[in-house]
């Protein structure tokens, strides 16, 4: 009976133990079978496996696992036969070359660069798959989230297949509706301003702001936060932001969840100051709110920054400067304290800059206010990060600190994302000045990624023609100077009589413009100009004075300008000022002679909080002398039209009683004050209106007759109201202003007046 007992464990044992199956000879040599691109000792080498060792299960394991870890391998099989490994292997199969079924909205070049997979890179499932999913998240980003890709393979002899992704791009997944839970102290559709995702409307044609983008969903949620904190709400919190899709009709609807908090106002506000040397007079004057203000978190940065820039100026470059808040619920106001003390002494190390494939590094260095070595200056840093978005080659640029190993120097991390720079755009429309007209431009602001500037102009319309082309290179011979060449060949018909074109002139020629940057927001230019001047077409019962100048003209002149941008936006400006003074002096060659001066300057001031409503006033002035000779009206300032509006082109001025054909003014004036305002309509339509006051007069013909009228310096007005409309072909406006200052039988009224292109 004992003996059967330990008979059963041994028997037991032979079958139970994992082992023993592999408990066999050693191996004495290792074959590789069913390889035809990996050669055997390439297998061999994935494998660890000593001659004259035997193997077990778990060692099986481990060379199957280093074996399908090297992607190469469709299926392995292992067994020993005596002292004999055998290796059957199936190889994975090569991709010949992958295309794209099906795409429109992302060309081929574009999905290939995202994808991990490259031809003749081996084959797997899970690389296909990956590279599907990796497509499907590239049309979401677009807002496409009903796309389908599907991978499809072909066999090709030698083992190699065809990869095809098949597309369905599917439509645009839209925003149906936007929802906010929470809020009382502001409207829905005044938040719906704040943040960049809108609700799909019909006129968002030319805006991607109505497709889900999670990336700007997250942005909406700072942009509330600001808000809010501009406002009083100190513990404002989005607590949830929540996109839901509709399967059926591939529609969005989001859901901010919101919590206000509190509104608060500025407690006690003070200035600490905790270096020794540092005078603390005159930065109390710094702070740009006080007690009992609605707390606004705009407002503290802003002292932060003014505060940086008065020390600053007093010698002390290493400074820091802690906004110090303490709340009191109680009587809901928070009390600050700028604590200013020694700061950290920190230096440029490198400037990274990542993320331009193609802008040139040293485009965007030469926007820097700093420099690799420089000690850091976070005003010099914000003005810097603002020149590079005034660039507009971008789409994001973000600026990050990063420690080095050195306490002393930190590196600067500069992220940007490149945008299309290149532009190609057909418009048309009508002018009161030269008629019905269309326009074709060419333009490629970032040409070869240095920032030169290449564009060509075409616009034709019944009374006009204008041919431009040239380029501009803003940093010529690696400096910051502007430099450039532009091509003409202008014709317009000139109304000097009312009903009566006055005569055509032609101009054909080059103008060479240089310029630079005295300093920060000033800027001097020049330029030269040389062109062939043709009049023609007067009428036979045109003014003396108009025949006279009938002919061939060569012009050759010089041109200054000091101008001083302190706008807070050069195209839709609602608040700071500009300032300029322009000068051309002809006669250097030629039979054209003069000397011409204006100046122009404007304040424009935002009336509400969302620098909607926002006024504005304009003025300019200029003089022309003929340097020994009589000035020809060509040459002469004219008002009416879009710049005198209430009058008719050329309306104002000096004209010949005899014939009623406008002469031109040596010397002119102007003014305008005008409010722009929305209408209630979308802002994405770019369309405003607006009440203003243009006044102006031309006077001083040059010419002493009997016969002159409306020489005078009299003020000439007009008073309306118009609209205007920034659309994608440039500025279309329409105003009507009837004149309430005139010279009665002498100017030519005209009440409405449309304008297309841009203003200054």
């Amino acid at each position: 009976m004992k003996r059967l007992f330990v008979f059963s464990l041994v028997l037991c044992s032979l079958f139970l133990t994992p082992s023993f199956a592999w408990a066999k000879e050693a191996i004495r040599t290792i074959v590789v079978e069913g390889n035809r691109r990996v050669e055997t000792p390439t297998v061999l080498s994935y494998i660890d496996v000593k001659l004259g060792a035997a193997i077990d299960e778990h060692k099986i394991e481990e060379i199957l696992k280093n074996l399908f870890a090297t992607g190469l391998f469709a299926d392995i099989t292992i067994d020993q036969v005596g002292d004999r490994l055998v290796i059957k292997v199936v190889e994975n199969k090569i991709i010949n070359r992958i295309s794209f079924e099906g795409n429109s909205r992302l060309k081929d070049d574009v999905l290939q660069s995202e994808l991990k997979i490259k031809a003749r890179e081996v084959y797997t499932l899970a690389n296909t798959l990956e590279a599907a999913q990796k497509i499907r998240d590239m049309y979401r980003l677009g807002g496409r989230y009903g796309a389908k890709v599907e991978p499809k393979i072909i066999e090709r002899e030698q083992n190699r297949v065809d990869l095809i992704f098949e597309i369905d791009e599917g439509k645009p997944t839209h925003i149906n509706k936007i929802i906010f839970v929470g809020n009382q102290a502001f409207s829905a559709s005044r938040l719906e301003r704040v943040i960049m995702t809108k609700e799909s409307r019909w006129y968002r044609f030319f805006s991607t702001d109505d497709t889900y983008d999670p990336d700007r969903l997250a942005f909406d949620k700072e942009l509330l936060r600001r808000y809010y904190r501009e406002h009083g709400y100190a513990d404002f919190t989005v607590e949830s932001a929540v996109a839901e899709l509709d399967p059926d009709d591939q529609e969005f609807y989001i859901t901010y969840t919101l919590n206000e908090g509190k509104l608060y106002t500025f407690g006690k506000v003070k200035v600490t100051v905790n270096l020794p040397k540092l005078s603390s007079a005159g930065l109390d004057e710094q702070v740009n709110f006080e007690t009992g203000d609605l707390f606004n978190s705009k407002a503290v940065e802003q002292t932060v920054e003014q505060l940086t820039i008065a020390i600053g100026e007093k010698g002390f470059a290493f400074v820091e400067i802690e906004p110090k808040f303490t709340r009191n619920p109680q009587t809901q106001t928070i009390d600050v304290d700028f604590i200013i003390k020694d700061g950290r002494h920190v230096y440029i190390n490198r400037l990274n800059i990542i993320g331009n494939d193609r802008t040139n590094d040293e485009v965007i260095r030469r926007e820097f206010r700093l420099a690799e070595g420089d000690a850091f200056n976070s005003i010099l840093l914000k003005r810097s990060e603002q020149r590079l978005q005034n660039l507009d080659f971008f789409k994001k640029v973000e600026i990050k600190k990063e420690e080095t190993g050195s306490p002393d120097k930190i590196d600067l991390k500069v992220e940007v994302e490149d945008k299309p720079t290149g532009s190609l755009a057909f418009s048309g429309g009508y002018s009161t000045s030269d008629g019905p007209l269309g326009t074709v431009t060419a333009n490629e602001r970032n040409f070869m990624g240095k920032g030169y500037d290449l564009y060509a102009k075409v616009m034709v319309a019944q009374r006009a023609l204008d041919l431009h082309a040239g380029f501009t290179d803003p940093y010529f011979l690696d400096r910051p100077l502007t430099t450039g060449l532009d091509l003409f060949h202008m014709s317009r018909k000139f109304n000097t009589k009312s009903g009566w074109n006055g005569y055509k002139q032609s101009k054909t020629g080059v103008t060479i413009p240089f310029g630079y940057e005295l300093m920060d927001r000033l800027n001097q230019s020049w330029n030269y100009t040389a062109n062939r001047d043709y009049i023609s077409n007067t009428r036979v019962n045109a003014s003396p004075y108009l025949l006279a100048q009938n002919g061939t003209w060569f012009m050759s002149a010089i041109g200054h300008g000091l101008f001083y941008d302190g706008r807070n936006n050069s195209v839709e400006p609602s608040a700071g000022y500009f300032a300029g003074i322009f000068d051309d002096i002809a006669g250097l060659g030629g039979n054209v002679k003069y000397f011409r001066n204006t100046i122009r300057a404007g304040v424009y001031k935002a009336l509400d909080e969302e620098n909607k409503w926002v006024l504005s006033t304009k003025v300019s002035a200029g003089v022309i002398s003929g340097l020994g000779k009589t000035t020809r009206i060509a040459d002469r300032y004219e008002l009416g039209a879009e710049g005198l509006r209430g009058f008719a082109p050329a309306g104002v001025g000096p004209r010949d009683s005899r014939t009623g054909d406008s002469l031109g003014g040596l010397y002119f004036y102007k003014g305008t004050v005008e409010l722009l305002f929305p209408l209630g309509l979308p802002p994405e339509l770019g369309i405003k209106g607006s009440f203003f006051t243009d006044v102006g007069a031309v006077w001083n013909c040059g010419v002493s007759s009997p016969f002159i009228e409306g020489n005078n310096a009299k003020p000439r007005a007009g008073l309306g109201a118009g609209v205007s409309w920034r659309s994608p072909f440039g500025l279309i406006g329409i105003y009507y202003a009837p004149a309430v200052w005139g010279q009665k039988n002498v100017d030519r009224i005209d009440k409405f007046n449309v304008t297309f292109g841009s203003q200054f």
